[in-house]
């Protein structure tokens, strides 16, 4: 039997990720994370993680369960809603950074030895995803793992196939068609502005091909539909560990 540490249950009113009547769903989630988190490091073979950062945290979801799980680590919430980072801050000791747009602007010491960044590349155009890789393996000590969170071919399907709950504000037709074509493909919601927030798909190929463009990162794990409908990635940061010829 699987044990799973004590967490702290308190959930924020303001958190937009409980729904009532599903908040055992919500913290469902936040397991399966835990879950993947510990697959990571299986793979990686990584047991002491002291400097962690979540990002983006929201009001704690999986945040409380690397808490629960790493009573030692110093955690780093960061998000854009500042409500969330100073929710984490609060109630479960992290050291609260609000994110930016532009991730370079962020002030935080790099050096992490895990970074969980889940629903992120999910909402960004694809050259955004491209630059947020980059910052996330700036961040990333030697030896540090990534995992982050895709959508793949899963939501695709559930696309084509009328059956996503929540698309009803996004040129579907159009990211589908680029996906088809590209493998891979993003659309903005219709509500957003400035154009930089909407959905994002992302291929096995296509993913995979960004990667090996990269000799300093191992994949360690691509893991079609594993957190909800979302594809997860992990990663291990391990400098010159593929010749830059093969690239």
């Amino acid at each position: 039997m699987t044990l799973y540490p004590k967490i702290d249950r308190t959930v924020s009113s303001r958190d937009e990720m409980v729904y009532p009547g599903q908040e055992e769903g919500y913290f469902e989630v936040g397991r399966q994370a835990l879950d993947l988190i510990r697959l990571a490091q299986q793979v990686c073979n990584r047991e002491w993680l002291p400097k962690i950062l979540d990002l983006p945290c929201g009001h704690g979801r999986v945040l409380r369960w690397l808490r629960g799980e790493l009573p030692y680590a110093d955690i780093t919430a960061c998000d854009l809603n500042q409500d969330g980072v100073d929710f984490c801050r609060d109630q479960f000791k992290a050291t609260g950074i609000y994110s930016e747009v532009d991730l370079d602007k962020i002030t935080f010491e790099p050096g992490f030895d895990l970074i969980w960044c889940g629903s992120l590349f999910t909402h960004l155009p694809l050259e955004a995803q491209r630059k947020t890789l980059d910052r996330l393996l700036d961040w990333t000590v030697e030896d540090g793992i990534i995992v982050l969170t895709l959508q793949g071919r899963f939501m695709a399907t559930q696309l084509e196939r009328g059956d996503a709950e929540f698309a009803d504000n996004v040129d579907v037709v159009g990211l589908l068609r680029d996906f088809r074509s590209d493998g891979a493909a993003y659309r903005p919601y219709y509500e957003e502005p400035t154009g930089q927030y909407g959905l994002a798909l992302n291929s096995p190929a296509q993913i995979n091909a960004l990667i090996q463009a990269k000799p300093g990162v191992i994949l360690r794990a691509y893991l079609e539909q594993a957190w909800g409908v979302q594809d997860v990635l992990i990663l291990y940061k391990k400098s010159g560990y593929f010749s830059s010829a093969l690239i």
